[in-house]
C-alpha cells in the first residue's frame, strides 16, 4: 500500500480552522448557562470542581488552536511543550469531570437530563477524549495519524457543547440518542474531507468513527443498568 500523502502546513492550516470551529461551538454552548450568569454574579456552582472544570477545558482548547501554529512555525520544540501541557489538561479534564458528575448525584429517576447524558459523558465522551490523546502521543512520529488522534481527542469535548443545545429540546431518554447522532455527523463529515483533500479516508478516521459508534450504544445500555440506577439515584434508587 502506497504511503500516505503528508501535507504539513495544509494538514496545519486545517487543524488550525478547525480548533477555532471548536471553540466557538463551545463558547455558544456555554455563554447563557455559564459566561453571562458568572459575569453577573449569579452563577452558582454545583460543587467546587465547577470552575476548574471549565478552567482546564479551555486551556485546552486554547492549547489545541496554538498547536497548528507552532507546527507552521516548525517551532518543534514549544510544540513538544504545549503537548504535554494538553495531556496535563486532558488529566485534569477527566478529574474534574467525573467529580462534577458525581457531585449531581444522588438523583431521581425521573431525572432524565442527568442520569442518561452523564452515562455518555462518563462511558464514552472522557474515555474517547483520554483513550485518542494518548494514541496521539504514541504515534507522534507518525504526521498523518498524529494529528488526526488528536483531532479525535479533541472532538470529544464536542459531547458536552452539543449537549447543552440538545437538553434545552427536552428530548426523551435525555437526548443521548440524538446527541450520539449529532457526533456521528460531525465526524463523516471529517472523514470525508479527508476524501475531498487526498482521495481517500485515512484508517485513523475509520477507528474514530468505529470507536464512537460502539461507544454510544453502550453508554446508551450502561444507562439501563442495575448499578448504574443504584448508583445515580443512590438513596433513591427502586
Amino acid at each position: 500500500m502506497a504511503q500516505y500523502p503528508i501535507r504539513l502546513d495544509d494538514d496545519a492550516r486545517f487543524m488550525r480552522v478547525v480548533g477555532w470551529f471548536f471553540l466557538a461551538i463551545t463558547l455558544s454552548a456555554f455563554v447563557q448557562s455559564y459566561f453571562v450568569p458568572l459575569a453577573r454574579g449569579e452563577f452558582v456552582a454545583v460543587n467546587e470542581w465547577m470552575h476548574p472544570h471549565a478552567v482546564v477545558s479551555f486551556i485546552f482548547a486554547a492549547l489545541f488552536i496554538a498547536q497548528p501554529w507552532l507546527v507552521l512555525k516548525r517551532n518543534w520544540r514549544w510544540h513538544r511543550y504545549f503537548g504535554w501541557a494538553l495531556g496535563a489538561m486532558v488529566v485534569g479534564s477527566v478529574i474534574t469531570g467525573v467529580a462534577v458528575q458525581f457531585a449531581m448525584w444522588p438523583t431521581v429517576q425521573e431525572d432524565t437530563q442527568n442520569r442518561i447524558p452523564a452515562s455518555f459523558r462518563l462511558f464514552q465522551l472522557l474515555p474517547t477524549l483520554a483513550g485518542f490523546f494518548v494514541a496521539a502521543v504514541l504515534l507522534r512520529k507518525r504526521q498523518d495519524w498524529h494529528w488526526r488522534l488528536m483531532f479525535h481527542a479533541a472532538y470529544a469535548p464536542m459531547g458536552t457543547a452539543l449537549g447543552r443545545f440538545v437538553r434545552i429540546l427536552d428530548l426523551p431518554e435525555g437526548g443521548g440518542p440524538v446527541l450520539s447522532g449529532l457526533l456521528l455527523v460531525g465526524l463523516i463529515v471529517f472523514a470525508l474531507s479527508d476524501k475531498i483533500r487526498y482521495g481517500r479516508v485515512h484508517a485513523a478516521n475509520w477507528i474514530g468513527l468505529a470507536v464512537y459508534i460502539a461507544t454510544g450504544p453502550l453508554a446508551l445500555w450502561i444507562a439501563g443498568t442495575v448499578w448504574y440506577t443504584q448508583l445515580s439515584l443512590g438513596p433513591n434508587a427502586p
